[in-house]
């Protein structure tokens, strides 16, 4: 039996902790972003990670991609929010427990990246311990996914700039065709409803079009507008900017499924927004 489990951190605030009230909002999300049966299916998306009130929608709509397919591995990559470390930091349990049932960790898989890379990746508890933007991905894929897959919960700390390509180039050589890639990040921080838009259509365009450059670019430019409120253009940097990596060598192509703001969420404020989008990348 399985002792060495990570339990959830957030259920109950993020997320229902009741089984069967998460089961019954996972298919009402999901429900709602129904899609046609002849959606290709992606190699990654890249989706947000707030209380399921303000993004489970958008979230949903990305892992609709995904239903009940056979997925070997899920490499879920975030940026950490609550704690502080250098270098990049990978779960050391066996298994992560979410009031769905527990979810294996791909030991092997995290044996052979740290192996790569000693100096850049190290097996933490601390860093995962409180951090919800892996966790709130694990219902969702639990939902979503045919049973058997598991994952592998990737935090970047502190890190010189490029980091994201080394990350990539050592994942290139671990991923098969049955595994996929998650990147984690919601979109602006706290600017206006109407300034969110602007932002985020320009953010989500260069993603879509796999575009680490120009998404650098943009985001160097829209901070040195000093709009008001705005924090910051998107909280995963170092998860987005590995998984448009990756697609750019395979040759894959983005296509934005959703947007949403917390804005749009009932009775939410549209003075201080946060943005939501949903990106998947395919083959063809």
């Amino acid at each position: 039996m399985q002792r060495n489990i990570r339990n959830p951190a957030v259920a109950g605030a993020f997320y229902p902790a009741d089984p069967s009230e998460l089961n019954t909002l996972l298919a009402e999300l999901f429900e709602k972003t129904s899609q046609p049966s002849s959606q290709p299916s992606p190699k990654a998306v890249i989706v947000p990670h707030a209380g399921y009130r303000f993004s489970g929608r958008v979230a949903a709509r990305a892992f609709s991609t995904l239903e009940g397919q056979h997925i070997r591995t899920a490499v879920l990559l975030g940026n950490a929010h609550a704690a502080l470390f250098d270098s990049i930091a990978i779960d050391p349990h066996d298994g992560w427990r979410t009031p769905l049932g527990t979810v294996p960790l791909d030991k092997m898989m995290r044996i052979r990246l740290i192996e790569l890379d000693p100096t850049l990746y190290h097996q933490s508890d601390i860093a995962h311990q409180r951090d919800h933007v892996l966790e709130v991905q694990l219902p969702l894929l639990q939902h979503a996914l045919a049973s058997g897959f598991k994952i592998l919960p990737v935090l970047f700390g502190q890190n010189p700039a490029g980091t994201y390509w080394q990350c990539a180039e050592a994942l290139l050589s671990l991923l098969s065709d049955d595994d996929l890639l998650i990147a984690s990040s919601d979109l602006s921080h706290y600017p206006t409803y109407h300034d969110a838009q602007a932002i985020d259509t320009r953010t989500l365009e260069h993603l879509v079009e796999l575009d680490i450059q120009g998404l650098e670019q943009h985001e160097q430019e829209v901070m040195q507008r000093r709009i008001p409120g705005l924090e910051t253009v998107f909280c995963g940097p170092d998860a987005v900017k590995t998984v448009l990596e990756i697609g750019s060598r395979l040759g894959w192509k983005g296509k934005l499924l959703s947007y949403r703001n917390s804005g749009d969420a009932d009775q939410a404020s549209r003075d201080a927004v946060v943005g939501y989008g949903a990106v998947m990348f395919t083959t063809h």
